[in-house]
This record gives C-alpha cells, structure tokens and sequence, in this order.
C-alpha cells in the first residue's frame, strides 16, 4: 500500500474490502454477516466479521452440535480464502501476506486477519500502552500451559478495538510430529479450543480497562507462528 494514500483512500480501501468480504460470505453461505468492519496498514489487514449465521449453520446448530459448525467453516474457508487473497493482491500493493481466521460461533463472529512479516520487522514501534506488557505475561502463561513459552512474542495495536498478539516458535516436537503425519486439522482443532477456554478465563477486562468482546485465535503450522487477536471496546490510542 503506497504511503501516500489520503485517509480517504484508507478509508474507502476498507469500505470496499468490508463489501466484498459481506458479499463473498452471502455467495457461499446464502446469507452475509451483518457488518465487516476493516483495518488496514502496511503490516496487518484485520477483518472482524459480525453477526454471521446462516440457516443452514442454525440448522445443524439445532440437530448436531457448534463442532459441525466449526467443521463446515473449515471446509469454506479453503474455498474462500484463495478469493480474498486474490482481492488483496489487486487493491493492496504489498505481497506476502500470511492468512489466520477463526470464528465465536456463540458470538456469530469471525476474524480474518492477514500479516506481513517482512513488514513487520520493519515496523517502527510506537509507545506501547501499559497494558501490553500485562497482556504479554498472560498470553505467555497460556502458552505456557498448552505447549510452551514462545521464542518470541509481539504485540501490535491495530486500532483503538484490536490487538493482535503474533507468537513466533510455540510448537512442541510432538505437535510437530503430528503435523508431518497428517493430523495438523485435529491438532488445531484442540488446541483452539483448549487455548480459548484458558484465554477467556483470564480476565483480559481488567488489563484493558473495558469490555473485550472477542478472542480469536489461530496457527500457521508450517511457519510456527500463532495469533491472538482482542478486539475490546474502545481503548485509548496510541499515541
């Protein structure tokens, strides 16, 4: 994304971004979230989708149970992703994006967020906001509890509703073992949901200082890199 670009461009880049998501998600589940709200920067692109159920979700909600849910999301996702990127690729002129989602089905809401790294390093850090070091012990401990303490964590404030935790070096040999033999799905699968339970029991209102609405989480197994993304009620900007 040239560093010229007006606010206004910014601003419609998200617009559009949050359209074509909304649209994208109608076509392939028969009916759209009700709002996609956009961040976009030269180093992350965070898309939290917003009261997102289909009929067709609510059904097997009712006749089988959330797991299902999660599992034909999956399944979507590996069609959709390809199309965002793709997106991405003719309206944000920067390559290398790397790509986590996750969904609160009790929440009916998503998150996809998309990282670069090379950019990443490049970034200059802003004055880090007291909470962020608090956040940083808490997100270490669960870390620590389901697989180990990461080589390396970085915690980025998107806006004044998202941070965004990026965990470098968290895989245990036997996870890695699992990976190379095929169960790298079932392995996620669990350690979402065991990482979520631990995340949500910590607390995060108190460190913020207002409501978190959202925890989402995922792994990208071949580069040993995770996400934890907040998104809270407001909080106060970086400065």
């Amino acid at each position: 994304m040239a560093e010229n670009h007006s606010s206004e461009d910014l601003k419609e880049q998200q617009k559009q971004l949050g359209s074509y998501l909304g649209k994208l998600l109608r076509d392939h589940f028969g009916k759209g979230p009700e709002s996609v709200y956009v961040s976009i920067d030269p180093h992350c692109i965070v898309m939290h989708i917003r009261k997102f159920l289909s009929p067709m979700e609510e059904v097997i909600m009712g006749q089988r149970n959330q797991e299902a849910v999660e599992e034909l999301r999956e399944t979507m996702m590996e069609q959709i992703l390809p199309e965002v990127k793709h997106y991405l690729s003719r309206t944000v002129d920067i390559e290398g994006w790397e790509f986590y989602f996750d969904w609160n089905i009790e929440n009916r809401s998503g998150m996809i967020t998309a990282l670069n790294s090379q950019e990443l390093k490049t970034k200059k850090e802003k004055k880090k906001l007291e909470y962020e070091e608090n956040i940083k012990r808490k997100v270490n401990d669960v870390s620590a509890k389901t697989e180990k303490i990461p080589d390396d964590i970085a915690m980025y404030q998107v806006n004044e509703r998202t941070l965004i935790a990026v965990r470098t070096g968290i895989l245990i040999l036997i996870e890695k073992e699992l990976i190379n033999l095929g169960h790298g799905a079932t392995l996620k699968t669990a350690k979402r949901h065991l990482e979520k339970q631990l995340l949500n029991e910590m607390r995060f209102d108190s460190l913020f200082g207002t409501k978190v609405r959202d925890i989402f989480v995922d792994w990208d197994f071949y580069n040993d890199t995770s996400v934890v993304v907040f998104v809270t009620d407001p909080v106060p900007a970086v400065e």
